[in-house]
């Protein structure tokens, strides 16, 4: 799909019209590479919330109410970090996505490791009030600052289509993400148990946010070799 779509565009460009997106942007390193980050981030993480909330009520038993809440102090804590994030982010660049990436494979895991003990039934599902505001917190830092720097270089005149681009790979990996990693977790949940449904799928979850550290890892190493 995504090769006829460029055959698409640069045919259209042939033919001297102005093509939909055009694809000398992503020429743009910084551009591409924080494109490809937020599509693998938004692919991992927007199923988490979908994820926990039919675990507590499917799985635990608990309401729709108490299902929202859990997510509470998770997305008091992404306002504030978004916040705080925005103040910093031209001084510490593109280490702030990546530190906000670590930030949030800490709460998978910790969720993760919360699960297996409930499992075993050995604790509480409200720890994941805690576990959960790790992902929170890692919302503000990666979003808006990967925004940010990815379009820092961009040139004005591609200023429309380069917003477009990184809302379409928010989009699609939100819509990718929500069908794979719910799948994911049914399906292990038609075999097993719901616990085990949630541990296989923030592990999916885990991995593809992994590939999206390493994405900007690359550009961390880019930019430095850029100002050494």
């Amino acid at each position: 799909m995504i090769w006829v779509w460029t055959r698409w565009e640069r045919r259209y460009a042939r033919l001297g019209r102005p093509p939909m997106v055009d694809l000398d942007l992503f020429r743009i390193r910084s551009f591409s590479n924080g494109s490809i980050i937020i599509t693998l981030y938004f692919l991992g993480v927007t199923s988490v919330w979908v994820l926990v909330a039919m675990y507590m009520q499917q799985g635990l038993g608990h309401s729709a109410l108490a299902a929202g809440m859990i997510g509470l102090p998770a997305a008091l804590l992404s306002a504030v970090s978004a916040d705080v994030s925005g103040r910093f982010v031209f001084q510490i660049g593109r280490r702030l996505v990546v530190w906000g990436i670590v930030t949030c494979l800490v709460g998978l895991i910790a969720t993760i490791a919360v699960v297996l003990l409930l499992s075993q039934g050995i604790g509480s599902e409200w720890w994941m009030l805690l576990t959960l505001a790790f992902i929170g917190t890692a919302q503000g830092m990666v979003i808006s600052p990967n925004q940010t720097l990815t379009l820092q270089e961009v040139p004005l005149k591609y200023a429309g289509s380069s917003g477009g681009v990184l809302q379409t790979g928010q989009r699609i990996g939100t819509s990718m993400g929500l069908a794979i990693m719910t799948a994911l977790a049914f399906s292990i949940t038609a075999v097993s148990s719901w616990h085990m449904g949630m541990v296989g799928a923030f592990a999916a979850i885990a991995v593809v946010v992994t590939l999206a550290g390493a994405v900007g890892l690359i550009e961390v190493r880019r930019g430095g070799r850029r100002r050494g």
